[in-house]
């Protein structure tokens, strides 16, 4: 998987993708993306068909729902897939953001062995029937159908007209014209808001925008414009004047005759969120939406992150526990020995950056703050004689996986005791942890290392040109 910029031109390719959602969201579409790309940072990657889109949002990366354009179930799990992957191998948490109501069990049941879920009421969007704008009927639109009238009697040549590329500096000069009269919110939000909105009519049609204006005495006084996804129109501005009664609603009614008469797939009116504007969450009721469309946001836990200090493991000859001051010379001694390390996986002569060689108290320092990272688990292998080696839970995956290391001092070799450590740290992770699994791998010509693992209760679970891989669930 590979996350690339969402820029102009990569949101122009994937127009085809957004207008095939099926979520009705805001949040999957290219005019959503394109006027908050300054607040959100995003990139994106494609993964079994599916979108997936990263944003950084105050310097928190998160994930987007994966996006299938055919809704294929088994597609957005691989895709997810992928991206636990990703996280796990840049060292990033998994935070899942935009996920629509229908896809929420499927989620939850993934991560259901530990997870956050939040629902924010100040993104939620609101979805209204087309239908219900057309034509403002019944008792529940009697104020909307008052207000048109009101505003129809007192500007009877008022007309809507269609935004074409003609029209944009019109649209333009409208813009300043209403920053310069009411623009008072002096909010970041509303800034960016702002300005999103003069950006996109700079691309208006090359994102796919449909808008109009309502223009009184050969001037605009109200601006709106959106995308068509799927079977739902978006709207991502809807701006008027100050001093027009009744303005909003109608420019509101004839946008979606406008739309609905040339796109009669269009069932559905998505008006965004309101952004916590108590305000404007008023004038969205008001227009009565038939459903607040929930955008769950769930944090998966793996054990690694949950934990506030390492374990301690018994087994009948070892105690596996973090490896305080005391030891730190016997680790230094184990950590530096490059011979004995080649087949470890890393070597600190490539961390290490400074002149000479590192004190032993560096090698301690670097498991520590893996630790309190939620990279990995160092334990020290303590017998009879004191410390005879290391052990590693590391790779902790959100699939509840877990992958062990074992390496020991030379005159611990031959004792048993790395089979031993395997063994206890296997039971701990599947038995105390409820993991599904713990794997282990040992390069192909490391044989010594192969027998230790099998002995250590693990089987041979599939190899490549370089491992051996080994894996161990409770069942077995």
């Amino acid at each position: 998987m590979e996350f690339k910029t969402l820029d102009l031109d990569a949101l122009a390719g994937l127009l085809p993708l957004f207008r095939a959602q099926g979520f009705r969201m805001s949040d999957y579409t290219a005019g959503f993306r394109h006027m908050w790309r300054h607040y959100i940072r995003q990139s994106y990657a494609m993964e079994a068909g599916c979108l997936c889109i990263r944003a950084c949002i105050s310097g928190e990366p998160k994930f987007s729902y994966p996006l299938s354009p055919d809704g294929d179930g088994a597609a957005e799990e691989a895709a997810l897939t992928a991206l636990e992957a990703w996280c796990v191998a840049h060292e990033e948490p998994l935070r899942l953001i935009s996920i629509p109501a229908e896809r929420l069990a499927q989620v939850t049941q993934r991560y259901g062995r530990s997870l956050n879920l939040t629902n924010p009421r100040t993104w939620r969007d609101y979805l209204y029937r087309a239908e219900d704008f057309v034509t403002y009927a019944g008792k529940r639109f009697s104020g909307q159908r008052n207000h048109v009238s009101k505003f129809r009697r007192a500007y009877p040549e008022a007309t809507f007209r269609p935004m074409t590329e003609a029209d944009l500096p019109a649209a333009e000069a409208f813009l300043e014209t209403y920053a310069e009269r009411q623009y008072a919110k002096n909010s970041f939000i509303a800034n960016e808001e702002l300005s999103g909105t003069k950006d996109m009519l700079r691309v208006f049609g090359r994102l796919g925008q449909i808008g109009g204006m309502l223009w009184h005495e050969e001037k605009p006084i109200a601006l709106t414009f959106g995308e068509i996804s799927g079977d739902t129109l978006v709207i991502h501005v809807e701006k008027a004047l100050v001093g027009y009664d009744g303005v909003y609603p109608t420019v509101a009614q004839e946008f979606a005759r406008h739309v609905t008469s040339g796109h009669p797939e269009v069932a559905f009116i998505n008006r965004e969120d309101d952004a916590g504007d108590c305000g404007l969450r008023k004038s969205k009721l008001q227009y009565n939406p038939i459903r607040i469309l929930d955008k769950y946001t769930v944090i998966p836990h793996r054990v690694i992150d949950e934990l506030t200090q390492p374990p301690i493991i018994d087994s009948p000859r070892l105690r596996l526990r973090a490896v305080t001051d005391k030891e730190v010379h016997d680790f230094g001694r184990l950590a530096r020995d490059v011979h004995r390390n080649r087949f470890w996986g890393w070597d600190w002569r490539t961390a290490w950056k400074e002149e000479g060689d590192p004190r032993d108290a560096w090698f301690l320092e670097n498991t520590r703050r893996d630790f309190a990272a939620h990279h990995e688990i160092s334990l020290g292998l303590f017998a009879e004689e004191g410390f005879v080696g290391e052990g590693v839970f590391h790779n902790f995956t959100y699939s509840n996986t877990v992958e062990i290391g074992i390496r020991l001092l030379p005159e611990a070799e031959k004792k048993g005791y790395a089979s031993e450590a395997v063994r206890a740290m296997a039971d701990y992770a599947l038995c105390y942890w409820g993991l599904e699994k713990a794997t282990a791998k040992c390069f192909r010509d490391n044989l010594s290392s192969k027998a230790m693992l099998e002995r250590g209760g693990l089987r041979q679970s599939g190899e490549d040109k370089t491992f051996f891989y080994f894996a161990r669930t409770a069942k077995n």
